[in-house]
């Protein structure tokens, strides 16, 4: 047999060479534009965040976001699923007084966005202790609006910051989004008001303020002034538009911007509804969130205790939920170590009268004079194994929503549970904790629908009678789709597709 010629297989070596040499420049090829396009991507992107172009100008949002606070958070993420629907691809700044956590919980609302503190830490110089007198405010108020606008204008005052300005005066749009931090209760943040204005009328940006709860307010002409660069104001409350009626301000009454973080997903009912949670197990026959800032914690829990008590739901029946991680559960445990105390001085006093039988002692008299001594109201809040109600962290909270659902009942101190609950069809009773802020937040629900009664915290603390379990539903689908589709149409005007 003969044998092939040798210069046949070289010439079949090389040309398998050849093509092998032909595939890897071929790989390298498509590498090398992955790599390109990624390169201009990234160039598109330093461009962007490090010298903002006119074709790249921010949305800016200014917020209270990243204490964290249940309800201020849902305002925020409402925003931002909003424009990452409407205005896809334009980048979208959010300014809070904690970006660094709102960056955690809100990263993947917006695929970009970028989050900074520029205007909270300017106003921030100016803040007051919670004592400080009315006419301590209305100073503070004053000098952080001066401060603001003046740093604002100029970039030598707060040297440090004067990136941060920039980009803020570089935004097409400067949007206060609502929530109830523009008041007395926080004088300096008159100067965030005030900053914003200051940058859009040196930018030419749009200003903004949407849902915003102004009252209360001793310095309507301040709050006035601090919004004078305002081409739009909405109000979520009747005593927030009165306070600016008289003055040149655009103002509206609308409703909360929580109504716009309710119009994401197929509908309120529906359980991929971003907003609730579809645990049914911690969506309970009685649902708890009380709080312990900006109220007595001890009288709530006082009152608390006595509703719980006279109500009789067992814990198996029964959630406790935190708005704000750590304060919403001090009240909650001031509750479970009364029941706690209660039930360890019934077994010691069952010990005591076994013993006493045993060996002849009291008489019946002497018992009942002991009985008398015992907390009748831990007593029966023992009774309710409070160790098997379902606590929600804020982490879980967020993570997996609100557990609120038609045909259950809440007890809330707190304002935007009400709203999303009552929102659901859930029936509810407010804790009043005799705060007129509280008051006209929780007054502006009722005005607009929601069923719900208040019950005067102190009053029930100090031994008056508790309401019945309430049984009287939310706001009514018809009034939902009103206050969603009110909120829905000032977010298109504000921003109409591009």
């Amino acid at each position: 047999m003969s044998t092939p010629p040798r210069r046949s297989v070289s010439a079949a070596a090389r040309e398998a060479r050849s093509g092998e040499h032909a595939l890897g420049r071929a790989v390298g090829d498509v590498r090398l534009g992955v790599r390109q396009r990624i390169d201009a991507v990234r160039a598109v992107a330093d461009a962007r965040w490090g010298r903002p172009r006119e074709e790249s100008q921010p949305i800016y949002l200014i917020a209270p976001a990243g204490h964290p606070n249940h309800g201020d958070e849902q305002l925020l993420a409402g925003w931002l699923r909003y424009l990452r629907h409407r205005r896809p691809g334009t980048p979208v700044v959010v300014d809070c007084h904690t970006p660094g956590q709102a960056a955690v919980l809100h990263h993947s609302e917006h695929p970009d966005v970028l989050f900074t503190d520029t205007l909270w830490r300017l106003a921030g110089e100016h803040g007051v202790p919670a004592d400080a007198s009315a006419a301590a405010r209305v100073d503070a108020a004053t000098a952080a609006v001066e401060f603001c606008r003046r740093a604002v204008t100029d970039l030598g005052t707060r040297p440090e910051l004067a990136s941060g300005i920039d980009l803020l005066r570089s935004a097409s749009d400067i949007h206060l989004i609502g929530g109830g931090y523009i008041n007395d209760q926080w004088p300096h943040h008159l100067g965030v008001v005030a900053g914003a204005g200051e940058a859009g009328r040196l930018g030419g940006a749009r200003v903004v303020a949407t849902g915003q709860g102004f009252a209360p307010c001793a310095d309507a002409a301040g709050l006035a002034d601090a919004l004078r660069d305002y081409q739009l104001v909405t109000v979520r409350d009747s005593a927030s538009r009165d306070l600016l009626a008289a003055s040149a301000v655009p103002v509206h009454l609308v409703g909360d911007d929580g109504w716009l973080a309710l119009a994401a997903g197929a509908g309120i009912g529906e359980d991929d509804h971003p907003v609730y949670s579809r645990d049914h197990d911690a969506a309970r026959e009685l649902v708890v969130c009380a709080q312990s800032d900006l109220v007595d914690p001890e009288v709530l829990a006082a009152a608390l205790a006595r509703i719980l008590a006279a109500w009789k739901v067992p814990g198996d029946r029964l959630t406790v939920v935190e708005s704000i991680p750590g304060g919403d559960r001090v009240v909650w445990d001031l509750v479970c170590a009364r029941a706690d105390a209660a039930d360890t001085a019934a077994a010691e006093g069952s010990s005591e009268g076994a013993g006493l039988a045993a060996g002849g002692g009291k008489d019946q008299e002497s018992d009942d004079d002991d009985n008398n001594t015992v907390d009748p109201v831990g007593r029966a809040l023992a009774e309710l194994d409070l160790s098997r109600a379902r606590f929600v962290p804020f982490k879980d909270l967020w993570d997996t929503g609100l557990p609120a659902r038609s045909g259950q009942a809440w007890l809330t101190s707190r304002f935007h549970p009400h709203l999303f609950a009552a929102a659901r069809g859930a029936s509810g009773l407010v804790l009043g904790s005799g705060s007129h802020y509280y008051d006209i937040k929780h007054g502006s629900l009722v005005a607009a629908g929601s069923s719900w009664g208040t019950v005067d915290a102190a009053a029930v603390a100090s031994g008056s009678e508790v309401p019945p379990f309430p049984a009287g539903g939310g706001f009514t689908e018809p009034a939902v789709d009103a206050l969603v589709s009110a909120a829905e149409a000032l977010a298109d005007d504000l921003y109409p597709r591009t």
